[in-house]
């Protein structure tokens, strides 16, 4: 959350804790959020894994990791910001002019992303950014997922682990990395179905390596998404998303979030029922 909302998150967290029960809460505000943003970066393999051997390479430690359709974004100490923003720039040649010959191709295309992106940061800043409205409501049922427990919370680990799955031909949709406890953290990420097995196998490896505490999968998981303009702007819909699923007696697995776009993931057979869930929960401002 943004820096200056620290004490009135704690507050609020504490409070949740009261009607939770056994829970640690641990907080640190000397961090930064580095973020790699483009579009089509849903169906680009191999974005995640430079941008991570590029920090890694370069002695800089993940905290957090989270990813979405237009945006991978990890959790740096604050006093690695700056390096790590250098690091992240260069991985992806932004601070390379274009070739000559393919000056004009590439200012084309320069311009038509411009021209997206703008779009996109217009609808999310324009007038009616106070009002929500969703666009979609979808349920992915193709995905399973892979969780790493206990994996060192050290530089190049997160480098390794999606440089080994992307040599093995597995496309990554989700990345969750959590915050590191007692210089460990859990990662998790979903895969196609198919190729769960080949992805439990690279990451028993990797476990046995950095000597990991354990590797657990789910088979069958369905990815619920509710997008629109406006999420950004109102705290009550990711409220609103897990008070349906919860009311549906539904668990949430993973989560992650960007400006137009909240993902869970959960159970298979439970993504019918949530995705209706969300459906009648968001009905009033699906258009």
């Amino acid at each position: 959350m943004p820096r200056d909302e620290l004490e009135v998150t704690l507050e609020a967290v504490h409070q949740a804790l009261e009607k939770i029960g056994n829970a640690q809460v641990t907080n640190d505000e000397n961090v930064s959020k580095v973020s790699v943003v483009g579009l089509g970066m849903a169906r680009q393999t191999g974005v995640a894994d430079c941008m991570f051997r590029a920090l890694a390479e370069n002695d800089i430690n993940i905290q957090m990791i989270t990813t979405s359709e237009i945006k991978i974004s990890v959790l740096v100490h604050r006093d690695e910001a700056q390096k790590a923003l250098r690091t992240v720039h260069q991985a992806f040649d932004l601070d390379q002019a274009p070739a000559d010959a393919a000056g004009d191709a590439h200012q084309a295309l320069q311009n038509r992303s411009a021209t997206d992106a703008a779009d996109v940061v217009a609808r999310l800043q324009g007038v009616g950014m106070e009002e929500l409205m969703i666009d979609d409501i979808a349920m992915d049922p193709t995905q399973a997922s892979v969780t790493i427990r206990g994996v060192p919370d050290t530089p190049g680990v997160a480098a390794r682990v999606f440089d080994e799955v992307a040599q093995a031909g597995i496309f990554v949709d989700m990345i969750v990395q959590s915050f590191g406890h007692d210089g460990l953290a859990n990662m998790s990420f979903t895969v196609p179905k198919e190729k769960l097995e080949e992805s439990v196998t690279v990451a028993q490896q990797l476990a046995k390596t950095f000597k990991c505490q354990e590797v657990t999968s789910t088979a069958d998981v369905a990815k619920l998404s509710v997008s629109g303009i406006g999420l950004r702007s109102h705290t009550g819909v990711a409220i609103r998303m897990f008070d349906a699923l919860s009311s549906a007696d539904i668990n949430v697995a993973m989560i992650n979030t960007s400006e137009v776009r909240v993902n869970v993931i959960i159970d298979g057979p439970h993504g019918p029922t949530g995705l209706a869930a969300l459906q009648n929960a968001f009905a009033d401002a699906l258009r």
